[in-house]
């Protein structure tokens, strides 16, 4: 899952309204923002009148909040590209490398150490994925 808020040219708006409003206002040539607050009206008039505004990124939580009307209003004049994002801290562990890992024909110890991975750790994703006691 890509992550727009790390893009070069994405500015990130998150914080309290006066701190997005001074980032709306310091990045006034940016093109590409990336909103991570519950907005209100007047920080889209704010956005729209103040910067060079082409293209919003909004999470999908974010963009339920949003009437549909604004939405369509916004949409006309600024692309809105609503992403999936996940919330929470990120995975450490790939699930398909685990399974792999796990279908495997070896112990559990040497299982552990291919995946590099703590026992407790280890025996959670077994269970977690089915592959424990049968």
């Amino acid at each position: 899952m890509p992550d727009y808020s790390k893009e070069p040219s994405a500015i990130e708006l998150k914080g309290t309204r006066n701190e997005i409003y001074r980032t709306i206002t310091d990045n006034r040539e940016a093109e590409e923002f990336f909103l991570k607050t519950k907005p209100n009206v007047m920080m889209f008039v704010v956005l729209l009148n103040e910067t060079k505004i082409k293209k919003l990124y909004i999470s999908e939580g974010i963009s339920r909040t949003i009437p549909q009307k604004v939405m369509g209003s916004l949409g006309k004049s600024v692309k809105v590209v609503v992403k999936k994002c996940r919330r929470g801290r990120p995975q450490k562990y790939d699930e398909k490398k685990i399974r792999k890992v796990l279908s495997k024909k070896t112990s559990n110890k040497e299982k552990m150490e291919e995946l590099g991975m703590p026992r407790r750790t280890f025996f959670y994703w077994k269970k977690k994925l089915g592959f424990g006691k049968k």
